[in-house]
């Protein structure tokens, strides 16, 4: 349920901006793209103290322009939901993680309708505690480092598709300024997505 009340209001918007698209050529060379992703998270060590994450669903939405054939840029915007377990705590901290993402995006050769690519660049990771299961903890926001590949499949037509990727984050762990969650330590969030997107 909660993916498809953030999806459904940014196809609408999609598809308001392919009519526009008609009728203007300013979004030449511009996708979108909705995309479910399933989140993991490596467990990091730091300080004596260890955190672990569950794992989750989520949603994800980006907006990508090309200026070569080749190269170009991303921006996009990941949400999840998840619990942090620390070492020592009885309960853990459940966080709802969102990114905000810009990143190098690089084209590579069609085959056969299918195009892949590839994206790195730089992320805000922010971690905003839930009322009732965040143990009162205050957001955070780390910067981060993402990375992905994937691939174009073309459906209806070569502005219309489906949409594979991977997407790795590397950030600190969050310690929301308490010394009792603080490790030191860097870990890598995993996000294998799939999902549609539309092509001006």
């Amino acid at each position: 349920m909660r993916f498809q009340k953030f999806c459904l209001p940014i196809l609408f918007a999609a598809s308001a901006l392919v009519c526009s698209a008609q009728t203007t050529k300013s979004l030449a060379n511009t996708d979108v793209a909705v995309e479910g992703l399933y989140q993991t998270t490596s467990t990091a060590s730091g300080d004596g103290i260890s955190v672990t994450a569950t794992h989750s669903a989520g949603g994800a939405a980006f907006l990508s322009h090309s200026y070569h054939w080749w190269l170009g840029w991303q921006a996009g915007y990941v949400n999840t939901r998840y619990t942090n377990y620390y070492t020592g705590q009885i309960f853990g901290v459940q966080t709802n993680m969102h990114e905000i993402a810009g990143s190098y995006y690089v084209r590579g050769p069609r085959a056969l309708g299918i195009q892949p690519f590839a994206t790195a660049g730089v992320s805000a990771v922010i971690f905003s505690p839930t009322l009732n299961g965040g143990q009162n903890a205050a957001w955070q926001a780390r910067p981060g480092i993402n990375f992905g590949v994937g691939v174009n499949v073309p459906l209806l037509s070569s502005h219309f598709g489906l949409r594979v990727q991977y997407r790795g984050i590397d950030y600190k762990t969050p310690d929301f300024e308490q010394t009792r969650y603080t490790t030191g330590a860097f870990r890598m969030t995993s996000e294998p997505m799939a999902g549609l997107y539309l092509r001006f």
